[in-house]
């Protein structure tokens, strides 16, 4: 028999709401408490309003409370691909999928709430509290502690306490002052802001079945339809720069839109009110654990793990925790105290998961998906999911059009992947031949590749493929691969340290017997080894290291990071129990061009470098400017990496490595005293 309880529920939002139902349909007894006023008094009005995307998840999550069918029959349109606006206006449709049926679908955030809060409201056992903020928990009794709109407070008691209370949660700040609580919160450097496109005069100004996206290179512009036949227009901009809400002012706008966005300017007559009046929000992750205390007290959806809004999946994780939680419950006939800890358990990993891929998302629609080699790597991406529509499943379908778990997805992405880099190497997109032959050479070289990487066995050895270099280089038979960045003066430095800059002493063009120059810059240059003196009070130059720091195997991983954040071990794609090598290099990455400076590459854990040096490793390398994020005050890495003993690579070009094991070359120069010194580094594949 279900046991039935009094469960308190904080914040009606999406999650809550959706939760109320789910609790009322076991028969538990359930109060939802929630700071603003009742959206159902005037309909819908403030709040965040940035359409959501809902997708097979959400719907599944639905499906539980019976509302997906009349969710997407009332409440949404169907967008089955991207719209490419490039800064001449053209357009060119991309589909997510080969199947026809496959879409995500634009609803309106306040709408969906409403009709959530309605049908939530008109179960029997359902009790909504508006204007009733928690303050605090009690973890134990449970209780909440609750401010009225009257500056009263009280406290309600109950079996059970669910936060569902959005990314800022007062439940999760109780939650955090328990003994070893794990927490984080990464901002990008990027924000939103929102403009609005009103219907044409015949309807909607652009095609409503689709996602129009306008990347600009670290930003963009995107827009999804709305039922009244207008567009939701939302800006992710830096905060700073050059093209930011730093340097672009209601008063300039016009201006600026016409250069960057010239075919969405007529449609927006509201363009200048809109900036000026329209503020700009922050995007941020959280990540934190434990979910849940005791089995009394618990947190899920954006309480648990807020992410970016990038791969459109906020609202289909969290419906997907309120469904999972409930099933769990029913196979433990609605014992939280055995259910909240499995819950958490179960759902941890796939949320960190989709908290990356929505940062890999963005820097996906924002940099990548105007690029013609992006475009040719999807196209490969389509024929071979064509052809093996069952194992070559790309990691966008499982992600949005399944709900096979996050964590499968990300590795199934990671594999094809490789799959698509290796395909794309063998046969350029410039190759001379018809489609159909294009298509089976795609299919060839495809499926050779997945079985590879996938460890399948062949000829009856278990081969594995040969590193590429960003060019599509395969080096065989001990051939060097260079993983050092060209040194020119378009090379970019830490802020504040001295440029590379060559000054000509005299040359055999003006007459001169020899050509003489003078180099000037920091020894931190490109792909450079730092010397313990650099973050270590009295520790040796990097001219007294041992040379066996720099020679020798190595193991290249993949550990794709947080941008602005650190890498951790749940970020090393394979675990670092795969580490066999003394020496390691990191592939976060987050620093992708080192002729761009970017501020938020990651940096690394100080757990992620005490399991590494557990393994015997002697040497990190990393493919960022620094194993600490650029405004780390206190250099965790560095000081860890020093207690270990453990000699620093930074800067390498890692981008085209595939994962494996190599031979290391990096020696740096015999700089006595120094704290850092460039090194010429390559691999040699062993």
């Amino acid at each position: 028999m279900h046991k039935t309880h009094n469960i308190i529920v904080v914040g009606a939002g999406l999650a809550g709401s959706l939760l109320a139902m789910y609790l009322a349909q076991r028969g538990h007894k359930v109060r939802v408490y929630e700071r603003r006023a009742d959206p159902r008094a005037a309909g819908y009005a403030g709040g965040r309003s940035i359409n959501l995307a809902l997708s097979a998840r959400g719907l599944w999550g639905l499906a539980g409370a019976g509302l997906d069918k009349a969710v997407l029959t009332h409440d949404a349109i169907a967008m089955p691909g991207r719209m490419l606006h490039d800064v001449q206006g053209r357009t060119s449709f991309h589909p997510y999928s080969k199947n026809a049926g496959d879409a995500i679908n634009s609803v309106s955030r306040g709408g969906l709430n409403l009709s959530l809060l309605n049908h939530a409201a008109a179960m029997k056992g359902v009790e909504f509290c508006f204007e009733a903020a928690c303050t605090d928990v009690d973890l134990d009794a449970p209780a909440v502690r609750l401010l009225g709109a009257d500056g009263r407070e009280r406290v309600e008691k109950a079996d059970v306490v669910l936060g569902a209370d959005g990314a800022f949660s007062p439940v999760r700040g109780r939650l955090q002052k328990t003994d070893r609580f794990e927490y984080s919160q990464t901002y990008l450097k990027h924000g939103y802001k929102e403009l609005h496109i009103p219907a044409g005069a015949g309807g909607f100004a652009m095609e409503p079945h689709a996602l129009h996206i306008w990347p600009r290179g670290g930003s963009m512009m995107i827009a999804l339809p709305n039922l009244d036949k207008s567009f939701t227009c939302t800006l992710f901009w830096p905060f700073e720069g050059e093209h930011s809400f730093e340097r672009v002012t209601a008063a300039n706008a016009p201006e600026f839109f016409r250069t960057h966005y010239p075919d969405a300017v007529p449609l927006m007559p509201t363009l200048v009110q809109d900036f000026k009046m329209n503020p700009v929000g922050s995007l941020v992750t959280v990540r934190c654990w434990p979910w849940q205390h005791a089995g009394k007290v618990a947190i899920l959806g954006d309480a648990a793990h807020a992410i970016v809004p990038f791969y459109g999946q906020g609202m289909n994780c969290a419906f997907e925790d309120v469904r999972e939680l409930c099933e769990l419950l029913d196979g433990v006939s609605g014992d939280f105290g055995a259910a909240l800890p499995e819950f958490e358990k179960r759902r941890k990993a796939n949320a960190d998961a989709i908290a990356q891929l929505a940062i890999e998302n963005f820097e996906e629609m924002r940099d990548l998906a105007a690029r013609p080699d992006f475009q040719y790597r999807k196209r490969i991406e389509r024929a071979l999911h064509e052809a093996y529509p069952e194992t070559m499943t790309p990691q966008y379908n499982l992600v949005s059009f399944s709900t096979v778990p996050y964590s499968r997805a990300q590795a199934q992405g990671r594999l094809l992947d490789r799959v698509y880099r290796d395909v794309a190497a063998a046969l350029p997109a410039n190759a001379t031949m018809t489609p159909e032959a294009w298509t089976a050479r795609v299919r060839e070289l495809g499926l050779a590749a997945w079985k590879r990487w996938n460890g399948a066995e062949q000829e009856g050895t278990s081969r594995r493929p040969a590193p590429q270099d960003q060019e599509g280089f395969q080096p065989r038979d001990g051939k060097l691969i260079d993983i050092t960045p060209a040194i020119t003066a378009k090379m970019n430095v830490w802020p504040g340290d001295t440029p590379f800059s060559r000054e000509m002493v005299c040359e055999i063009e003006k007459g001169a017997t020899v050509t003489l120059s003078a180099l000037r810059a920091t020894v931190h240059l490109g792909a450079h080894a730092d010397g313990p003196v650099h973050y270590g009070a009295g520790a040796g130059g990097v001219g007294e290291q041992p040379l066996e720091h720099y020679v020798g195997p190595v193991h290249v991983i993949d550990a794709p990071g947080p941008r602005g954040g650190r890498v951790g071990l749940a970020h090393v794609v394979g675990g670092v129990s795969q580490v066999r090598h003394p020496r390691v290099l990191i592939r976060t990455g987050t620093f992708p061009d080192h002729e761009a400076w970017n501020e938020d590459f990651a940096g690394l854990e100080p757990e992620l470098v005490d399991a590494l040096a557990a393994r015997g490793v002697i040497t990190i390398g990393v493919d960022t400017p620094s194993v600490d994020t650029q405004n780390s005050k206190d250099l965790t890495a560095h000081k860890t990496i020093l207690r270990h003993g453990i000699a620093i690579l930074e800067g390498l070009k890692l981008a085209g490595v595939t994962p494996g094991e190599y031979e290391l070359i990096a020696l740096p120069l015999k700089l006595m005293g120094f704290d850092a010194s460039p090194v010429r580094a390559v691999l040699r594949r062993m």
